[in-house]
């Protein structure tokens, strides 16, 4: 049997969704451990007979005192709050999750689209019985996607769904990866040079890069200076891989048109509701922006996120191939 530690508090219903999903494939050959605190002298408690670490918490002293762990699995596709550095000379898998990639897509297709057709501006406006025929501060016309150049930064698996359903639309696809092969569209290899002449011919950049210590703060000045005025962003990755100031300040001036995201600098803590997107800039006050509350992975009774955890678990336990490991060098 193997013994798999969860490392984070996971909500009971994703626990009882795991064992639902792993009990049908593998029967009874697994045990989930959840500890009394999920600090690591209440994981050291159970983390000599542990098989699995389930979570993205770990340390130095988790790895030499868990001499049986043979796979790190964390239950969604961020890595930036994985502690990389105890993975030095350690030959243990780490893998995360990319089974959420298709909802994520589709809430960001919806970000665009209403970014482009400025429906909940005009769903705002006609709560209030205005019509909005005085064209303030919006107009009434809308742009098609069809129209686009869509430049997408980072295409793993969700960005190459946002691809593919964009182009269905009739989108020209740009997209910005660490190979050249060829998927839904156009590919440029991912270096400085060819990344900003992409961003520099698309009216829409999409925002779908991992957040490492490269990508941190790339969307910045500079880089917006070289996108195409009145052009539209939206964020479905990390909010600190953009620097706030300058995104508030293109929306100001009007170089971008407007801005959409699922995630932001400021979000609540866990337990908490209340908070606004940001401390520092009134991103709630403009009409341009679309606001999404971190909520992409949330699908009426699924968990697509733990998809592929289930799966990797199960392949663990058969002894078959790992899916979806990640590159320590690189971080995701």
């Amino acid at each position: 049997m193997k013994k798999i530690l969860i490392t984070r508090r996971l909500l009971p219903v994703d626990q009882d969704y795991i064992t639902t999903g792993l009990k049908e494939l593998v029967g009874n050959q697994f045990e989930l451990i959840s500890p009394e605190t999920y600090d690591e002298k209440g994981i050291l408690e159970f983390i000599e007979d542990a098989d699995v670490l389930l979570g993205p918490y770990v340390t130095e002293r988790m790895l030499k005192q868990g001499k049986n762990i043979k796979l790190i699995q964390v239950p969604w596709t961020g890595m930036d709050t994985f502690d990389f550095s105890v993975m030095k000379g350690l030959d243990v898998p780490v893998c995360n999750s990319h089974s959420n990639a298709s909802v994520v897509a589709e809430l960001c297709v919806t970000l665009l689209a209403d970014l482009l057709k400025k429906v909940s501006y005009h769903d705002r406006k006609m709560r209030k019985g205005n019509w909005n025929r005085d064209k303030t501060p919006l107009d009434l016309s809308s742009e098609m996607i069809s129209r686009q150049t869509v430049c997408i930064l980072g295409y793993g698996n969700i960005g190459r769904k946002v691809g593919k359903l964009l182009s269905l639309f009739g989108a020209k696809i740009l997209a910005v990866a660490r190979n050249s092969n060829m998927y839904e569209g156009a590919i440029i290899t991912y270096d400085s040079q060819h990344m900003m002449d992409a961003v520099s011919k698309a009216n829409v950049v999409i925002n779908a890069l991992p957040l490492t210590d490269s990508t941190r703060g790339m969307i910045n000045a500079d880089f917006i200076s070289q996108m195409i005025d009145r052009s539209y962003l939206v964020n479905i990755s990390r909010a600190s891989i953009l620097d706030e100031n300058a995104v508030y300040d293109a929306l100001l001036d009007g170089h971008l048109a407007g801005f959409a995201s699922d995630v932001w600098w400021n979000a609540p803590k866990r337990g908490e509701t209340q908070s606004w997107p940001s401390i520092h800039n009134k991103f709630d006050e403009l009409d341009q922006v679309i606001m999404s509350p971190h909520r992409a992975g949330f699908v009426e009774g699924e968990f697509p996120h733990l998809d592929d955890v289930i799966l990797n678990l199960a392949h663990f336990i058969r002894g078959e191939e790992l899916i979806n490991k990640v590159n320590i060098k690189d971080e995701y």
